[in-house]
């Protein structure tokens, strides 16, 4: 039995608490202006006041770009029109005071004239935006789902969204703010082509001038999309978008859970080079949909809008989806098996011959991308390695050691299916650290701590003769000239030659040659054609008088030309390899 105090209503007899709701009208009533206008409808909030935010950052770009700074005109009002008292309490922060007002909107408008597949553009041909740049939402409900129509500009008929579609024309709903800022959006008249991959429909949105042939762009896309499906073996999707734009200069993607932006110079694929890159960024996107929206980090999500998420992990994020995007490739038959043995060759010698890779290691490069790989200055090159290129070769070096260790049964794509099954689909998280390095163990059925410590969180150089071995491979390396060189770029800026990088320990370097010098003699000879070319190469030993104008002044400089130390990688199959070696082979790169 229950007993009520007197006076009390029973429970059953309260009013209801309001459920939340949210819902966006987006529109571009003056698109040639570059804004996009929003309106925010919140009800059953019925504190005192209600904070809403804007993100300071766009997953998958690991940088601060303080979106907050392209808010003009926010206000508030009750559902009646009544104006209601806004205070921005800091950088990204607006506090909307709504007393006894559960129901209100807030509008503001946003400048969006940055086309890049991480922030957000509108003009008068078409609007592309990121959710985490134009959309705000209510600081204590990030998971509020939430409803959004869109309202193109006059002529425009198309709207391409991975967001599924809600009642009413161009409306659609996101489960929450994270689904919402991981939805970017086309709107224009774009071209959208489709195909089918693993039983699963695909778009593609085409923005822009192309020439292509169509279908065998599809059956090429199809041919990555299926084995990027195989590497894990796992179908999370129901359906998938990709936007493509073609611009006058392009190059670049960002992934998402159900789509990808890419953008493309819209001449690439006139050239056989110029399509296979293309199919190489479409690999690595679309390989982002298992490694990191679902196999990732545990600090990926879900994800802090107001700050840097740090991890020691973008190695595995980024480097080895890069790396898988070469080997997706050659799979798919895309790229030749000679072709991809070329590509780990250069980047063998990309790593090897950059000065910062015995600075920074795999996992400081990862910590640090918000303050150094997004922000690189004229002596990157000498303190940092990027932590795509060190986690390409990461991935290189664990799965010919997988292959051989389990006698090329398994290998690094069996890691992946792991961490997908353990975390992602078990225990709902990203993995730590540590994980990750047991995931490899287990599947290898033997421990890499040492290579973890001395060569992912470590700067020791790895070796990659043994491991190539594995696979019946030889590696050589050779000088890449046998001149000197002074260890510095040049550039031709309107008129003046300028040093644009020095060398750590070239002769620059050593000598004291600065970056932003200006060349204005060599030799007693002022600079043209052969005197850049002496600047560039000749005999180790020579000495070089060179006067260069430093903060307006002229100075007399004395350099003395140094061996250069960067080596070229090549590999090659060996002529007789063993039955294992083969099998070790056929694993790594397919039959």
């Amino acid at each position: 039995m229950v007993a009520f105090l007197a006076g009390a209503a029973p429970a059953s007899a309260r009013p209801a608490a309001a459920v939340p709701t949210l819902r966006y009208t987006l529109a571009m009533p003056a698109p040639q202006s570059h804004y996009f206008e929003v309106k925010m409808d919140l009800g059953g909030f019925p504190a005192e006041y209600t904070d809403v935010k804007m993100p300071v950052w766009a997953p998958g770009s690991y940088l601060v770009r303080e979106f907050a700074k392209n808010v003009e005109g926010l206000q508030a009002r009750t559902a009646g029109g009544q104006a209601l008292a806004v205070e921005k309490i800091n950088k990204n922060t607006w506090r909307v005071r709504h007393p006894k007002q559960a129901s209100f909107q807030v509008s503001y408008r946003v400048y969006a004239f940055e086309l890049s597949v991480r922030t957000s553009f509108i003009d008068a041909d078409h609007g592309y935006l990121n959710g985490s740049s134009v959309f705000m939402y209510p600081a204590d409900n990030k998971m509020l789902g939430s409803t959004i129509a869109v309202q193109p500009a006059a002529g425009w008929s198309q709207v391409s969204t991975a967001l599924r579609p809600a009642a009413g024309k161009f409306t659609y709903k996101a489960t929450s703010y994270d689904e919402l800022a991981d939805s970017p959006m086309e709107i224009g008249n774009q071209k959208v082509l489709e195909f089918t991959a693993n039983g699963t429909p695909h778009q593609v949105a085409m923005f822009g001038t192309y020439t292509v042939d169509e279908p065998k762009l599809l059956a090429d896309l199809k041919k990555v999309c299926e084995e990027s499906h195989r590497v894990v073996g796992r179908n999370p999707l129901d359906h998938y978008l990709f936007i493509v734009h073609h611009l006058e200069r392009g190059g670049g993607g960002l992934e998402h859970l159900y789509s990808t932006t890419l953008e493309v110079g819209r001449t690439a694929y006139a050239t056989e080079a110029g399509y296979k890159s293309f199919m190489g960024l479409v690999a690595h996107e679309y390989f982002h949909l298992w490694n990191v929206k679902r196999i990732r980090p545990v600090a990926l999500g879900p994800f802090n809008y107001d700050q840097e998420n740090y991890t020691h992990m973008l190695w595995v994020s980024e480097g080895m989806t890069e790396y898988y995007s070469k080997i997706i490739n050659e799979r798919a038959g895309i790229i030749s098996r000679e072709e991809y043995l070329g590509k780990l060759g250069n980047a063998l010698s990309e790593v090897e011959n950059t000065p910062g890779n015995r600075i920074q290691s795999a996992a400081e490069s990862s910590f640090d991308a918000w303050i150094k790989y997004y922000r690189p200055n004229e002596n990157a090159a000498n303190t940092q390695i990027s932590y795509y290129s060190k986690g390409d070769l990461i991935g290189t070096w664990l799965d010919l050691n997988i292959a051989e260790a389990t006698k090329g049964e398994k290998h690094l794509d069996d890691v992946f299916r792991l961490l997908y099954d353990t975390y992602y689909k078990k225990a709902g998280r990203g993995f730590t650290d540590q994980e990750f390095q047991n995931a490899v163990a287990t599947v290898a059925g033997r421990r890499y701590d040492a290579f973890f410590q001395n060569s992912v969180y470590g700067t020791k150089p790895i070796d990659f003769a043994p491991v190539l071995a594995y696979a019946g491979l030889t590696l050589s390396n050779n000088p890449v000239a046998n001149d000197g060189t002074l260890g510095a770029n040049f550039s031709n800026r309107t008129g003046k030659l300028l040093v644009t990088g020095v060398v750590r320990d070239g002769a620059a370097w050593t000598d004291g040659l600065n970056v932003n010098d200006e060349i204005l003699l060599v030799n007693g000879v002022a600079p043209g054609t052969e005197t850049v070319n002496a600047l560039l190469s000749a005999p180790v030993g020579t000495a070089v008088s060179v006067q260069v104008r430093r903060d307006g002044l002229p100075r007399d400089l004395k350099l003395t030309m140094r061996a250069n130390p960067n080596r070229k990688f090549t590999i090659q199959p060996m002529a007789s390899p063993t039955p294992a070696q083969q099998k070790v082979l056929a694993k790594w790169l397919g039959k």
